[in-house]
C-alpha cells in the first residue's frame, strides 16, 4: 500500500470534521416584523412567496380580499399543491402558521412561521442528518433560515408597497 493511501482515510475523516461544524441553536430567531397595514391574509401570501422565493401569481390582487374558502383553494392550488423543490418548500398550514422545510441532499430541516399582522415568529420542529444535539445544530441551519426570512421580508416589502400605490400596476392599461 502507498504512503498516501494509509493516510487517506485519516484525510476523509479529517475533513468531515472540520468540514461539519455546528453552533449553538438560538433560544429564538429573530422575528420579521411585518409592515403597517398589511392584512393576516397578505401575511400569508408573504409567507408562502417567500418560501418559494418567488412573487405572488399574477392572479393575486391584494386589493381584493379573497373570502375564507376562496382564499384556502388559493393557497392550495398556487402553493401547497406545488409540491417540494431543492430549496424551502410549504409542508402544511393552521390559521396563523405555516410549516415550511427544505430538504437537500438527505439534510432535512421543518420550522413553524407563526403569523399575525405584526410579527412572523420561527421555531425550529425538527431536522434529520443536521448534527441536532445537546443544544447544538449545523452551521448551515442558521443561514438557511436566514435567507428565508431575507425572502419573507422582500415579499412583505413588496405587497406594502403594492398597498400604498392608488391603482396597482397590473390594473393599468396597456
Amino acid at each position: 500500500m502507498t504512503r498516501f493511501g494509509r493516510f487517506l482515510p485519516s484525510l476523509v475523516v479529517l475533513a468531515c470534521i472540520s468540514g461539519c461544524r455546528t453552533v449553538p441553536i438560538p433560544a429564538s430567531f429573530d422575528a420579521i416584523q411585518v409592515p403597517p397595514g398589511l392584512s393576516a391574509q397578505e401575511v400569508e401570501v408573504a409567507i408562502f412567496s417567500g418560501i418559494y422565493n418567488k412573487h405572488p401569481p399574477a392572479s393575486y390582487d391584494p386589493s381584493k380580499p379573497l373570502s375564507g374558502e376562496a382564499f384556502d383553494r388559493f393557497i392550495w392550488e398556487n402553493y401547497l399543491s406545488a409540491g417540494r423543490t431543492r430549496s424551502w418548500f410549504p409542508e402544511s398550514r393552521k390559521p396563523g402558521t405555516v410549516i415550511a422545510a427544505v430538504d437537500t441532499r438527505g439534510h432535512y430541516l421543518e420550522v413553524a412561521l407563526a403569523f399575525d399582522t405584526a410579527t412572523i415568529q420561527t421555531e425550529l420542529i425538527q431536522s434529520k442528518n443536521l448534527q441536532q444535539e445537546n443544544g447544538q445544530i449545523h452551521r448551515k441551519v442558521i443561514a438557511w433560515i436566514d435567507n428565508l426570512h431575507e425572502h419573507i421580508r422582500r415579499e412583505l416589502n413588496r405587497l406594502a408597497t403594492l398597498q400604498r400605490l392608488e391603482t396597482p400596476p397590473w390594473t393599468k392599461p396597456g
